[in-house]
């Protein structure tokens, strides 16, 4: 089966050596950031199977579905997103997997069934479902909210459900 990897912008910028062999997949938005922060970065590259590609909105979609219903949606970048919706693009060529140290994509990634792999970090061993519980009256929210809709207090994120990985 067909490897193909899709790289967050800390799989990049690390300038860690990355040992992949397969397909190379690279959002567009990644490629202006990395070529604006170092482009000789992106020569690492040179030679190989790689593509800067925009997600489908279906999948984008679906990770907005997903991220929002487990609390992550605040949490996540457009770019993120991108890179999880390029995953769920990919996912019928061949063996995907998110190359990446945030935990949040790797959360999101989990509850769709997606493979990743950290650079510098272990990765995540629990997946979380985030809430959010006002610091003034205690009352607790499924989605964020700029302050409580009841006292107007400071809401601050707790983990509602965990499940290991």
């Amino acid at each position: 089966m067909k490897k193909i990897y899709i790289l967050d912008s800390s799989a990049i910028l690390s300038g860690k050596p990355l040992y992949l062999e397969g397909k190379i997949v690279i959002p567009e938005s990644i490629e202006r950031e990395v070529v604006k922060e170092d482009p000789k970065l992106l020569q690492i590259f040179l030679g190989r199977d790689v593509r800067y590609e925009k997600p489908s909105k279906k999948s984008l979609d679906e990770v907005n579905r997903v991220a929002e219903n487990l609390g992550e949606r605040e949490r996540l970048s457009d770019v993120d997103k991108e890179i999880i919706a390029l995953a769920l693009d990919h996912r019928e060529e061949g063996d995907v997997c998110i190359i990446t140290d945030d935990y949040s994509i790797q959360n999101v990634s989990s509850f769709l069934g997606l493979s990743y792999r950290g650079i510098s970090e272990k990765g995540i061993s629990e997946r979380f479902k985030w809430g959010y519980r006002c610091e003034g009256c205690k009352k607790f929210f499924k989605r964020p909210y700029s302050s409580c809709p009841v006292c107007g207090s400071k809401l601050k994120p707790v983990v509602r459900k965990r499940t290991r990985v």
